[in-house]
């Protein structure tokens, strides 16, 4: 040969997908220049041993160049915007300095097609022979949003060279709301009496974790508070906060511990939330007290207070509400007997905090 230059070949191997058939691919990448090579098999006896036994015959190929010209060939893509996931597909329309179609399906290989994106992500095009003379096709896919540049590089007798100097520029938007990537989390109340009720916060991903939502998105949020013994709470008035952030209240009348959940029209968020809320204020019209109808003379008489706020939640107890508590305790007018006696009436808080009683 009369070119010998330090290309790298790149040999493999490539099983064949029909495992009856008892055939393998040897795929290498042939140089730019004209030259002649030798391309033999060679087998060994497991993936450890160091001997190889050439499988004949050699083969002599003859390496003919095939020399684009720059001006004649274009890249092309025919999207200028996608979504983030999409399969992209961009053309080279390759032309020879005799100006005539390149129709050579391995020219593929003399490609290279790299593609870049201000978000940091880059990946590499496939690039195939569309069966169309001089037809090119380079496929690829990003994922992350941002503007992505595309770099089709050809083979010359220097190296490789662009064959545009300035690249197609493809802008990548987000994807559809993923209810696995997005995010719920849920401010509590003070106490289920405050009005507006507890504050949930979505924050909204795609597939591949893009920021993603607008405004258009508030009428597909709802959110649901369960709990075991108790009817299922629901709301969905959500609000676009900005960006991919939306809020949504939900009032909850019932103390004790909810779960949350939220989704976008029928679909579930992967990640739930939970609210522990307090129960309201003593509500005096809900609030009750009994007594033992008898009581021995010169002994402890008792009378149980439940106290239960303005959604008939038992209250939670302290000695800062019992201090409110009055206890009057006098004769009856109809009693036989009435003298200087001190009744001594005091309330007494339950040390149980959460059962609302006091005595």
């Amino acid at each position: 040969s009369s070119s010998k230059d330090e290309h790298s070949f790149l040999p493999r191997i490539i099983p064949s997908t029909e495992i009856t058939t008892g055939k393998y691919t040897l795929t290498y990448r042939s140089p730019s220049k004209k030259s002649k090579l030798s391309v033999q098999a060679m087998y060994r006896s497991s993936i450890s041993a160091t001997t190889l036994v050439g499988i004949k015959p050699m083969w002599n190929v003859s390496v003919v160049p095939v020399d684009l010209s720059k001006n004649e060939s274009v890249v092309s893509c025919f999207q200028k915007s996608i979504v983030a996931g999409t399969q992209i597909k961009c053309s080279v329309t390759a032309k020879s300095v005799d100006g005539e179609s390149i129709t050579e399906a391995s020219y593929a290989s003399a490609l290279d097609a790299l593609i870049t994106s201000d978000s940091g992500e880059t990946v590499k095009g496939d690039i195939e022979y569309s069966g169309l003379p001089g037809e090119f096709n380079i496929l690829f896919t990003m994922t992350r949003v941002g503007k992505a540049s595309l770099e089709v590089k050809y083979q010359s007798s220097n190296g490789f060279a662009l064959i545009d100097d300035v690249p197609q520029s493809i802008d990548i938007t987000p994807a559809d709301i993923s209810v696995e990537n997005s995010e719920l989390e849920c401010l509590v109340a003070k106490d289920v009496t405050q009005s507006e009720g507890s504050r949930c916060v979505l924050t909204t991903f795609d597939a591949f974790m893009n920021p993603t939502g607008s405004k258009n998105n508030e009428g597909a949020f709802s959110i649901y508070a369960s709990k075991t013994g108790t009817n299922t709470v629901t709301s969905t008035k959500a609000t676009h906060i900005s960006g991919n952030t939306f809020a949504i209240f939900i009032k909850i009348e019932k103390s004790g511990t909810w779960n949350i959940e939220a989704k976008y029209f029928s679909n579930a968020f992967s990640r739930q939330s939970s609210l522990t809320l307090l129960p309201g204020p003593l509500d005096v019209d809900n609030t009750m007290v009994s007594c033992n109808p008898k009581v021995p003379a010169i002994s402890e008489g008792t009378c149980e207070i439940e106290g239960r706020d303005m959604y008939n939640n038992l209250v939670i107890v302290s000695e800062e509400v019992a201090r409110r508590f009055v206890g009057i305790v006098e004769y009856r007018s109809d009693s036989s007997s009435k003298d200087e006696h001190s009744f001594l009436p005091r309330i007494i808080p339950s040390t149980e905090i959460t059962t609302g009683k006091y005595t």
